[in-house]
């Protein structure tokens, strides 16, 4: 019988302890990202094609000397690439290439640049010329478009003779593609300082 009693006694003393969970979340928005880019200021979807010959991306010339819509030797103009982040919510750097298409050859002495091409800023060749740049976050509609002017110039060469002159030649009654090329990226993340 004691037996029993010890048995019951500690069979019917059990260990307590109070036990309580507490659940929660965590969220957090997620910043939009918008990258368009066009030659034109309504940018749309797709990349409008940029003719270097026509009326808008060629200086006007007479006719006795050049005919409408090409380009030769002694020509410039320039073209606009817009690039529009609205509607991102984080800053964008952006790089923009341009590259001659398959088996283009281009003459040595055509160069392109984001300023007036003159002879202190000569411009560049397409191998060398790559302009990119930061687009700060803002909100807005326009506030995170940016537009890229690139300037083209294929200078003419008064001594140029049939050998000097030889990639010229190459070009002549030729169509040109060129290629391009713009790529956005997140800028990188920086921290501030907390004021106390």
């Amino acid at each position: 019988m004691t037996l029993t009693m010890m048995s019951t006694c500690l069979m019917g003393s059990t260990m307590a302890r109070y036990v309580t969970e507490v659940t929660g979340s965590a969220t957090a928005a997620v910043a939009a990202w918008s990258f368009k880019a066009d030659s034109k200021d309504s940018v749309g979807e797709t990349f409008t094609e940029i003719y270097l010959g026509d009326t808008t991306h060629r200086e006007a010339y007479d006719l006795k000397d050049i005919a409408e819509g090409v380009i030769a030797p002694g020509t410039k103009g320039s073209f606009d690439i817009v690039i529009d982040g609205a509607g991102s919510g984080v800053g964008i750097d952006y790089a923009v290439k341009i590259a001659a298409g398959k088996d283009v050859i281009l003459p040595d002495d055509l160069v392109f640049s984001t300023e007036a091409i003159t002879a202190d800023k000569p411009g560049s060749k397409l191998d060398d010329f790559s302009p990119s740049g930061t687009i700060d976050y803002a909100a807005g509609a326009d506030s995170m478009k940016k537009t890229i002017t690139v300037n083209w110039e294929w200078a003419f060469g008064e001594d140029d003779t049939a050998e000097e002159n030889k990639n010229d030649n190459k070009s002549a009654d030729n169509d040109w593609l060129l290629n391009i090329a713009i790529t956005g990226k997140q800028t990188t993340p920086e921290t501030t300082t907390a004021t106390p």
